[in-house]
Parts: C-alpha cells; sequence; structure tokens
C-alpha cells in the first residue's frame, strides 16, 4: 500500500540570507583588510548583488514527495500554479514527476535533487512536521533520525 504524499509548502529561507550575509562582511573585511578600501568595497558590492540573486532565485513553491518501494519522485507546483487559487487538489493538477535523491541529510539541513535542480531544504523553509517526515522518508537504516 502506498503511503500518502508528504506535502511541502516551500518559501525562501531567512537563516539562509543571514548566513550569506555574514559570510559575505567576513570576506568583505578580510579583503579590505589585504587590499585595502576598492578591494573591501569591490567585494561587498559584487557580493552583496550575488546574494541577492541567489536569495531571489530560491525555488518557491508546494513539493509533493512520493515513494515507492526505494524509488522517490516528486511533483513540482511552482508558486503561480496552486492549487488554491485554481481550485483544484494538487493530484489532479498536471505536472510532471521528477526523481528524487536526497544527497545531504543533517540536523538542521536537507539537502535534495528534484530532477536537475538543487533544493536546500532549511529549517524555516517548510513546517517542521513535514520536515520531520523528510528525515524519516530519506533515513537509512543504521542512522540516528533527529
Amino acid at each position: 500500500m502506498l503511503k500518502p504524499p508528504i506535502i511541502l509548502p516551500i518559501v525562501p529561507s531567512r537563516q539562509w540570507r543571514l548566513t550569506q550575509c555574514c559570510l559575505l562582511i567576513g570576506i568583505a573585511g578580510l579583503s579590505y583588510w589585504v587590499g585595502g578600501k576598492p578591494a573591501g568595497m569591490a567585494v561587498a558590492v559584487v557580493g552583496g548583488a550575488l546574494v541577492w540573486r541567489g536569495y531571489q532565485r530560491q525555488p518557491t513553491g508546494v513539493l509533493s514527495l512520493i515513494s515507492t518501494a526505494s524509488l522517490f519522485y516528486g511533483r513540482w507546483l511552482p508558486c503561480e500554479q496552486r492549487p488554491a487559487e485554481n481550485g483544484q487538489p494538487l493530484n489532479d493538477l498536471k505536472n510532471k514527476e521528477y526523481p528524487v535523491r536526497c544527497d545531504y541529510l543533517g540536523p538542521w539541513l536537507i539537502g535534495l535533487y528534484v530532477g536537475k535542480q538543487r533544493v536546500w531544504l532549511w529549517p524555516d523553509s517548510a513546517p517542521s512536521e513535514q520536515l520531520r517526515e523528510v528525515r524519516k522518508l530519506f533515513h537509512r537504516p543504521g542512522r540516528i533520525v533527529l
């Protein structure tokens, strides 16, 4: 019997942005110390633009994870096509299934490949109960589940 799918509403993470900004400040401070004021300002401006671009490109939407034996599939539904806006249930939408692979499963962070797209699940990017279900789904025996 198939388990019901795990439905993850994913939003951009503020913790990711905070971490990237702290790293950028550290690198800009080091470049200022080594190369002077122009080097520090250049690193701060270029790095700030790259951090903002990365934050804007974080995937958002609804990810539905389905497990069949040892294979995992995901249906990705971007924000513009949410079921609540269309009035359709998630299973009735004609979206493509992608293979899902977990390559990092940590206590705070989960790294997934949904098809060719990289998705990092931070603690504040999805509800904690669904993140716990994802950890149980990708847990391998012999490892500690948090």
